[in-house]
């Protein structure tokens, strides 16, 4: 270790090697030692300025070597574009400098270039002299590099060549021979373990992640070597520990989320709606996330709803454990497990005084530090116990959660989709690397017997589907009875389960969102449940929608229950019919009931000091599934915050029966209600009849103000809208649907002399008239910050009318064609903040 350099010591030094370098006389020896000082000092900033001094005034052979250097300070300043630029300064200086080749590749990677990073690290194996292949260790790493981002790339056979080039070189490199299993998985090279013969089985076995072993084998035993395998190598166990372990005094429990999935992926779709009906009166949610920022809807969804959002991704794993330890959170729930992306050492250092694993990994993850895992009685019975590190948190139905807010599309037809239209469709669109030899002669024997059937899958690897193919004119199953769905958007790959005719799981690794997928579309799922936790989940889907029957326990049993079905569609239309009456009732999708069985489960083993008690639940009152809500209504629930504890609406309660069907705990109050009750606000939890003008009492305190088309009613919304701010505070927000003033029909009937009260467009009731533009301005001037606005379109104007009104506004100075746009809108749903 270098010892610790006096700043004045360092100070001559650098002085003196900056005058030799203005001469250009600065050795190599003496330039690398006070840029390492000074790197070391955390004065990276005057090594850069004394590298490029060097450049600029001396000259060596190996010069390319400095450039290097400056590009590898200059990447841990954040400086991509300049450390980009050294690196390349070094490759011309050097073409044969693997290094700097090496680095700027994983820059380019970083930045977001990756078809630039393969090409930089492809080049090595062609370009240099003497050729990369005489230098094993730089060979092995850009093989290695090329098989990894190829994989990330979804250019799987490719990435496969790479790493087996690799393997060839050097076969002791446990952690290639992982990703090489899982991608023989997800190819469909089977048997898996068969390639690479030189390699021993033991050790691909010994290699094989915890994720792709759930899939290679029926065995939990094995399962949990895998974790542990994965922890012994790469999770650091004896580090101190920083909650403490007697828990916190708070009012409310505090829940912390951990993930790198808060985006558009399948922990989210499922978790979204967790994060919203969480009951703000005994919870408060907090995101950890180091999550790629994909700007998906789903993402902006899951963020919105947390209470606090917090990036991990600048701080190390003991920088981020500190961080979450800070917050005092009472209970840390990793949605990781061992699976991409996870950062298991932070859970090592219990930031939290109880941590939980939940839904990333199906199986145990062995990790120090977690102590339960969240499970159901068929999930994780007894019996398996045992080979889980952690213990079950059972929840009383189901382990998964559902999001109820998934769109489903119009049914499509079967033709433009590649299906015959008379055939009978046994979908199976889990991944790839969960079809196992033995499933899929299982599937192959099944087609043999219902000679009118096809099987339909998904995969974006064309070996996989060549593979399938091949193995199914193998087992006597012509090839063009195996069909591949192409990609598709949410809703449209969701209305697709409900043109085919039977789900097939996958065993002994099931599907876990795929499977809830199909439910939820209103297909059966026919799945086979063994002795692992990762075999029973689609058993827990089923039992928990009220399907037990398709539940089997043998490869045969299921074989023979999809054939009888095949044959008899009555009996598959009845259990239809059943999953269509009941799924929203069901245990699987009453998210609302499921989110307070898991806040009390948590509650169970949170941590209080003693004497201070853990805070109940109030009492929900059960609010029916509200009428379908119109465009409008449908804009402004989504902009209401869903942490948002109390909500006030002005003038009524349009919205209290969707929004507390959505948020049973929350407090909904009609402001305004007059003595005779408008439909909808029987579901307030409060009606005040009091003028919103002239309030006789204090505004309630609230999160969040609706108005529903009843800001323009008001005498003064000038005034109330800053009553609401002074009120409330900074970061009290308002939702408002406001009818436009610049709508062209009303326009039209002013032009006309045929303006009337009483209609859509020009309510009775209304006293104030708001343009985009004036609305605006009404925001601003009363202290809200815009955040968003959004257009509610109705009828289609002739263009002619257009024309003729953009005409007007540009002979009275105005924009012609922001005038015909603006006309064409009929209300405009707004989303201001105070402050």
């Amino acid at each position: 270790m270098t010892a610790t350099v006096p700043s004045h010591t360092l100070n001559a030094r650098v002085d003196a090697a900056v005058s030799l370098a203005e001469q250009g006389k600065l050795s190599l020896i003496e330039l690398f030692e006070c840029t390492q000082l000074l790197a070391e000092a955390g004065q990276r900033e005057r090594a850069v300025a004394l590298f490029r001094l060097w450049l600029a005034h001396c000259q060596s052979p190996v010069s390319y070597a400095v450039c290097y250097n400056l590009g590898v300070v200059l990447s841990d300043l954040g400086d991509n574009a300049g450390a980009e630029q050294a690196y390349r300064d070094a490759v011309e200086r050097n073409p044969n400098f693997i290094e700097a080749r090496l680095n700027l590749g994983t820059l380019l990677e970083r930045i977001g270039r990756p078809d630039e990073a393969l090409a930089t690290w492809q080049a090595i194996l062609g370009d240099v002299q003497p050729p990369v292949a005489q230098n094993e260790a730089m060979h092995v790493q850009t093989l290695n590099n090329l098989g990894r981002l190829l994989e990330i790339q979804k250019r799987l056979p490719e990435a496969l060549d790479m790493l087996e080039r690799s393997l060839h070189i050097k076969p002791d490199q446990r952690s290639v021979l992982t990703h090489w299993v899982h991608l023989r998985q997800k190819l469909c090279r089977w048997p898996v373990y068969d390639g690479m013969p030189e390699i021993p089985y033991e050790q691909k076995l010994d290699a094989t992640a915890a994720l792709a072993m759930l899939s290679a084998s029926p065995d939990p035993a094995d399962h949990l070597a895998a974790a542990r395998r994965f922890v012994e190598e790469k999770v650091k166990a004896d580090v101190p520990h920083l909650a403490d372990p007697n828990g916190y005094a708070h009012e409310r429990i505090r829940i912390g989320y951990l993930s790198s999935d808060f985006n558009s992926h399948a922990v989210s779709i499922l978790t979204a709606e967790l994060y919203e009906l969480h009951d703000r009166n005994r919870v408060e949610v907090y995101g950890f996330s180091w999550s790629r920022e994909d700007n998906s809807p789903l993402r902006a969804r899951v963020v919105r709803a947390m209470d606090h959002y917090i990036r991990l991704d600048h701080l190390s794993d003991l920088q981020a454990a500190e961080l979450i330890r800070s917050h005092e959170i009472d209970i840390l729930v990793d949605l990781h497990g061992l699976t991409l992306g996870a950062r298991p050492n932070i859970l090592c250092h219990r930031p939290a005084p109880v941590q939980a694993t939940w839904l990333g990994l199906p199986g145990p993850t062995a990790i120090p530090g977690i102590d339960y895992v969240i499970a159901d009685p068929f999930v994780l019975p007894p019996e398996l116990e045992p080979y889980f590190t952690e213990k079950p948190l059972h929840m009383p139905s189901c382990f998964q959660i559902n999001d109820r807010q998934r769109a489903i599309a119009a049914k499509p037809a079967r033709g433009p989709l590649g299906l015959p239209d008379n055939a009978f469709v046994f979908c199976a669109f889990n991944n790839a690397f969960k079809i196992t030899p033995d499933v899929y002669g299982a599937w192959m024997r099944i087609l043999r017997q219902v000679p009118d059937s096809v099987l339909w899958l998904v995969s974006d690897a064309e070996e996989t589907r060549a593979n399938l193919l091949r193995e199914a004119e193998a087992q006597g199953v012509a090839p063009e009875r195996v069909l591949f769905a192409g990609r598709a958007v949410p809703a449209e790959y969701l209305a697709r389960y409900q043109i085919a005719d039977l789900f097939l799981d996958t065993a002994p690794f099931n599907g876990g969102t795929t499977a809830s997928d199909a439910l939820w579309a209103g297909l059966p799922v026919l799945t086979c449940s063994g002795r692992t936790f990762s075999s029973r989940m689609a058993g827990s889907l089923l039992r928990a929608v009220g399907l037990p029957e398709l539940v089997t326990f043998t490869l045969e049993e299921y074989e023979r229950l999809a054939v009888e079905l095949a044959h008899d569609r009555p009996r598959l239309a009845v259990l239809r019919e059943r999953l269509a009456q009941h799924r929203d009732s069901s245990d699987l999708f009453d998210t609302p009931r499921f989110v307070r069985q898991f806040e009390d489960v948590l509650a169970g083993v949170v941590k209080r000091p003693s004497g201070v008690p853990v805070v109940q639940p109030a009492p929900a009152q059960t609010v029916p599934p509200p009428p379908p809500a119109s465009p409008a209504q449908q804009a402004m629930l989504d902009m209401i915050r869903p942490g948002a504890g109390t909500v006030v609406e002005v003038g009524g309660g349009t919205l209290a029966q969707h929004w507390r069907y959505r948020h049973p705990h929350a407090q909904y109050v009609g402001l305004g209600v007059p003595p005779d009750a408008p439909p909808g606000s029987q579901w307030c939890t409060e009606t005040l009849a009091q003028d919103p003008d002239t309030p006789a009492a204090p505004l309630p305190r609230a999160q969040c103000w609706v108005f529903p088309n009843t800001l323009e009613t008001l005498r003064d919304p000038w005034a109330m809208l800053k009553g609401i701010a002074a009120n409330g505070g900074a970061g009290v927000e308002i939702v408002a649907c406001i009818g436009n003033g610049q709508y062209w029909e009303l326009q039209l009937q002013q032009a006309k002399g045929e303006l009337r009260y009483g209609s859509e467009i020009l309510p009775r009731r209304q006293l104030r008239w708001f343009s985009r533009a004036t609305l605006v301005e009404l925001l601003s001037e009363c202290g809200y910050r815009l955040l968003d606005i959004r257009a509610v379109m109705q009828a289609t104007p002739d263009p002619a009318v257009l024309a003729a009104l953009g005409q007007l506004a540009a002979a009275g100075g105005g924009n012609r064609g922001l005038a015909g746009e603006d006309a064409t809108v009929f209300q405009y749903i707004v989303r201001a903040r105070a402050g």
